[in-house]
């Protein structure tokens, strides 16, 4: 699976296990991955491996969204 299926799969995730959208799109684009206003992500700035490093330590403000994204990168045979 590549980083950016990866992130999808985050997002995802995210949007079903918090109701915090407008915080969760913050951090998101904070990591540099940006949503557009229907919470699907548009671009990612820079190296896609780099951003989804970025976005699992801003995750620590989504307690629950870091925990199902610690999954997902498993899951996908990543290591960060």
């Amino acid at each position: 699976m590549n980083t950016r299926a990866v992130i999808e799969e985050i997002l995802a995730i995210a949007l079903k296990v918090t109701l915090e959208r407008e915080r969760l799109a913050a951090v998101f684009t904070k990591s540099g991955i940006n949503l557009d206003a229907d919470m699907r992500m548009t671009v990612i700035k820079g190296d896609h491996m780099a951003a989804l490093k970025a976005l699992m330590q801003n995750l620590s403000e989504l307690a629950v969204v870091k925990i199902s994204a610690k999954q997902v990168i498993r899951r996908a045979g990543l290591t960060l």
